[in-house]
Order: structure tokens, then C-alpha cells, then sequence
């Protein structure tokens, strides 16, 4: 079985207590769904789906569904809900895909090289990982990769910067920063601006709180 390929079955029945019990077994809740298609609930293995994210980092996360029977499909991982404390897989959201399909995607940006900048001192800042696009599915690329070598102090790679085949829409800011070399002075500006804007705001609450009013209001989840 190809490493970006994960089996699926049916499944029947909703609510907590289904899905739950599907999780203890070791299974994960999902929704297939696609263009003109009806939607429909599937359940994957969690450690077949652990292994699949761990091939897709780094990487556009399509994959290839493979049903009990007939032929396996094309799918674009959609969502994926965790829960917030154990990080457990809680649901995925899959999306058919069609050929020919234009499909709205984040691409991962992959840097490479070490920067002239840094001989110089210079802090590498890499402030995107992804870059919004649309287009046909066939002309999105598995990542963008980058290289940074030449960069000195004060240059950046913006995402006007990138290059994707014809046909592929960028969403995100042209102008936008990537990755960038700061000086190690510019660095200490920008924090010293910072926590000075962090001790006026904190003046601020003070001053605006009322006699009597000091403490913070709590409220108890529902579980």
C-alpha cells in the first residue's frame, strides 16, 4: 500500500456515545464529502491516519481513500479536530476530489540553505509556513521550497516571491514577509516596543477597573 493511502469503512449510527465507543476501539469519526455528492460518515484507524500525517509533513495533505470495496479516490484533508488536552483525534473532514477540480488549498513552504545574513550576526525570522492558492488540482505542487542562501541582513522573501505554474491563484498578500534576516539590533527595538505597549495596557486595565471590581469573573464549563 502506497504511503499516502488510507482505508476507510462505513459507518452507521451518530451521537457521543457512537463515537466514542468508535475511539476507544481505536478508530477515528469522518465525513467524506465532495461537489454535487451527498455526504457521508466514515471511520479510519487512528494509527494508519498517524502514520499518513506523519508522511504528509511538509507536504500538500491529499491523500487516497481506500474503500472495504470498489476503487479507491482522491481526497484533500479538510479539517482535522483534537481534543485540547490529549490531542487525540476527535473527527476529519475529508473532500472528494474530482478531475480537473479547482480546489483552495494551503501549499507548505519549505525553507533551504543557510543565509549569508547569519554569518553576519543576522536572526533568521521565518514568519510563514503555508501560502493560500487556488487552482486545478492537478497543477498544485506537494510543497514550495525556497532557497534562502543569499540572503543578508535586512532582506526578506516575500510571498510576490514564489513561483507556481499558470493557472494557480495566490490568495495571501503579495506583500507579505516569508522569511527574513533582522538584525539583532532591530530585534531588541521591536521587543523593548513591545513590553513597553504590554506595561501601558497593563496601567490602563488597572486604572479602568472599578472599586470592588478587581477580581476576575469565573465560569464553570458545562463537561
Amino acid at each position: 500500500m502506497a504511503k499516502n493511502a488510507l482505508h476507510f469503512e462505513a459507518r452507521e449510527g451518530t451521537g457521543k456515545s457512537v463515537t466514542r465507543k468508535l475511539r476507544k476501539s481505536g478508530k477515528i469519526p469522518a465525513v467524506v464529502y465532495g461537489r454535487g455528492e451527498k455526504s457521508y460518515s466514515i471511520t479510519v484507524d487512528d494509527e494508519e491516519f498517524k502514520n499518513l500525517i506523519s508522511h504528509l509533513r511538509g507536504k500538500l495533505m491529499i491523500t487516497k481513500l481506500v474503500p472495504p470495496q470498489g476503487d479507491a479516490f482522491r481526497a484533500a484533508i479538510k479539517a482535522i479536530q483534537r481534543h485540547p488536552l490529549t490531542d487525540e483525534f476527535l473527527n476529519i473532514d475529508f473532500q472528494k476530489i474530482h478531475t480537473g477540480e479547482v480546489l483552495h488549498v494551503k501549499i507548505p513552504i519549505i525553507i533551504q540553505g543557510t543565509p549569508e545574513g547569519l554569518k553576519m550576526g543576522g536572526i533568521l525570522d521565518h514568519i510563514r509556513y503555508e501560502v493560500d492558492v487556488r487552482g486545478p488540482v492537478e497543477k498544485l505542487p506537494l510543497n514550495v521550497d525556497i532557497d534562502i542562501n543569499h540572503l543578508e541582513l535586512g532582506e526578506a522573501i516575500r510571498v510576490r516571491d514564489l513561483k507556481f505554474e499558470e493557472g494557480i491563484e495566490v490568495l495571501d498578500p503579495s506583500q507579505a514577509v516569508i522569511v527574513t534576516i533582522a538584525s539583532p539590533r532591530r530585534v531588541e527595538e521591536v521587543a523593548a516596543e513591545e513590553e513597553g505597549e504590554a506595561e501601558e495596557g497593563a496601567e490602563g486595565e488597572e486604572a479602568a477597573v472599578p472599586e470592588g471590581e478587581a477580581g476576575a469573573k469565573e465560569t464553570e464549563g458545562k463537561e
